[in-house]
């Protein structure tokens, strides 16, 4: 994803629109993992478009919710919404990663995300074109989801500069 989105905004010579990138220049195996996250006035996030695979990781399709309603621990909405707003604030993309701890049977998993700004006018981001991958380390496959997470622990957060590799 990183280079289409890389590809696209040296080919504009600014930031690309949500309709410059294809879904299906990513590939099959990406598709799943999508989401597409709009910033509204007021500087709310809502998911316009979530993938399957992200769907069941998150325990529900995350399509029309907020980032700020979906989870009952407010550090982890307050942790997602600063990735989201690191991005809109440097104008590149951010890849983070974190662990987290769901209520059954001790569960554990992790998540590694790619979130990459969008802007219609290819100045002021507006919208976001987020990657994720998820594993789960400890308890009953299929029994942990990140929405519903009791708790998290961040991980690697950083801004990918132009030119640099994930």
């Amino acid at each position: 994803m990183l280079a289409v989105w890389r590809r696209q905004r040296q080919i504009k010579g600014r930031l690309p629109d949500r309709q410059d990138i294809d879904p299906l220049d990513l590939g099959k195996q990406v598709l799943p993992r999508i989401a597409i996250v709009e910033l509204v006035p007021g500087g709310r996030l809502r998911f316009r478009l979530c993938g399957s695979e992200l769907a069941r990781f998150a325990g529900l399709d995350l399509t029309g919710c907020f980032v700020d309603e979906l989870n009952p621990n407010k550090d982890y909405a307050d942790y997602i919404t600063d990735l989201y707003m690191l991005a809109r604030r440097t104008r590149l993309p951010v890849l983070s990663s974190c662990q987290f701890r769901g209520s059954h049977d001790l569960a554990q998993g992790t998540t590694t995300r790619l979130i990459c700004p969008l802007a219609y006018d290819g100045e002021n981001v507006d919208h976001f074109f987020t990657v994720q991958s998820f594993g789960q380390t400890s308890g009953i496959p299929g029994t942990v989801t990140m929405t519903y997470a009791e708790g998290f622990q961040p991980g690697l957060t950083r801004v990918i500069e132009d030119g640099e590799a994930l």
